[in-house]
Formats: structure tokens, C-alpha cells, sequence
């Protein structure tokens, strides 16, 4: 990925989530960090804000609820994704019928092909 090298300082822990995850998905810890900073600073202020403050704030069950709504966020989306990705690939299989006749000989020739 060409781009800029930038540096930073983390805690040991986070280190070594963070090469177990590279190590664990096949990629670089620099191209996580890098998508992990992309996300970040494409966010508004005003979220970047409050994503401070729930860090420097949150009880540990308050961040677990955080972390878990988040994530149902991220799949929720994703989901979303994958049947829109679904609809368009099932709606072009989808014959162009017009008449009671077309639909009967399409259904037909779609049934004739299950065993197959």
C-alpha cells in the first residue's frame, strides 16, 4: 500500500492483541493500524470526541456494552450489504415473463434443472 509511515506508542497489551490479530487474519500489524486510523479520522469531531470520552469515562460493563453495540452496528450493516449483494445477483437470474405461459415454461425449465 504506498502511503506514509507514521509512528505511535501503545501499551504492551495492545501490542500483542495487535500481532496476534495481524497473525491471526494473515496481515500486516502496519495495514491494521493503518485501516484502524482511516476509520478514526474519518470520523466527525464530534464523534472522535465522544469516542474519548467513553474511553476515559465508561465503567468496564459500560465499555462491554459499547463494544457489543458496536459491533451489532457493524453487522447490521454488513448485512444489509451481503442481501443487496444477493437480491442483485438472484435478479438476474430472474426471467423476463410476461404472460401465465412464459411464467409456466420458466418454472418448468428452473424444476427440470433441481436435480442436476
Amino acid at each position: 500500500m504506498a502511503g506514509r509511515s507514521v509512528s505511535g506508542y501503545v501499551d504492551d497489551k495492545v501490542a500483542e492483541r495487535l500481532s496476534d490479530v495481524a497473525r491471526r487474519e494473515s496481515r500486516s500489524p502496519a495495514n491494521i493500524v493503518g485501516q484502524a486510523l482511516g476509520f478514526y479520522v474519518a470520523l466527525p469531531e464530534a464523534a472522535r470526541t465522544s469516542l474519548r470520552h467513553i474511553e476515559a469515562m465508561a465503567l468496564p460493563e459500560e465499555m462491554c456494552w459499547f463494544q457489543t453495540e458496536f459491533i451489532r452496528l457493524l453487522f447490521k450493516v454488513d448485512m444489509g450489504l451481503t442481501q443487496r449483494q444477493m437480491a442483485k445477483e438472484i435478479g438476474a437470474n430472474i426471467p423476463d415473463v410476461s404472460t401465465e405461459e412464459d411464467l409456466e415454461q420458466a418454472s418448468n425449465e428452473w424444476t427440470a434443472n433441481l436435480g442436476r
